[in-house]
């Protein structure tokens, strides 16, 4: 998966205004406040996003709200439940160690995914996944959003996601 580290390399409009939010509601510790992120003034981007809490020893991310055109492209609703559940051993991206890095620098990451299809092809969407704090300085949450650029589970031709136990 490539990474950015500019986010004029991101094309969807969904990323480019979540890192917009990030960007200007940081604090003095550099990082904004969960709080001050207001859903019905983002009404665009709740859909695609995911909302996550930081668990640091040992580390996990739990997906505290998924958004409905997240569910609809995998399949299932994970809200509640812990990536590293979700995600089994044959997960095509190291989706833990983003969110690590993100914990660890402090700083967003962007980039891009390619998923296989079930008829041999790829499907592409763009991430952003951004720390957040939480009544403090230190990371307690991650806002991540992803963009599908208009496709379905379905359109997409992609095999649905099942949770696992």
């Amino acid at each position: 998966m490539p990474t950015f580290a500019d986010v004029s390399q991101i094309k969807s409009p969904l990323v480019r205004s979540l890192h917009e939010w990030w960007v200007s509601n940081r604090g003095p510790a550099g990082l904004p406040d969960r709080t001050s992120f207001d859903p019905t003034e983002h009404t665009q981007l709740v859909a695609h996003m995911m909302i996550c809490d930081l668990e640091p020893q040992p580390f996990r991310v739990r997906y505290r709200l998924v958004g409905t055109a997240v569910t609809g492209i995998t399949g299932f609703d994970f809200t509640g439940r812990y990536l590293d559940e979700v995600l089994g051993p044959e997960a095509s991206e190291p989706w833990l160690e983003y969110y690590f890095q993100v914990a660890r620098s402090r700083a967003p990451l962007l980039g891009t995914v390619k998923e296989a299809t079930k008829a041999g092809g790829a499907f592409e969407y763009e991430f952003g996944i951004f720390p957040v704090a939480q009544g403090g300085t230190e990371v307690k949450q991650f806002l991540a959003i992803e963009d599908y650029f208009g496709s379905t589970l379905l359109g997409a031709g992609l095999q649905p996601w099942p949770p696992r136990t």
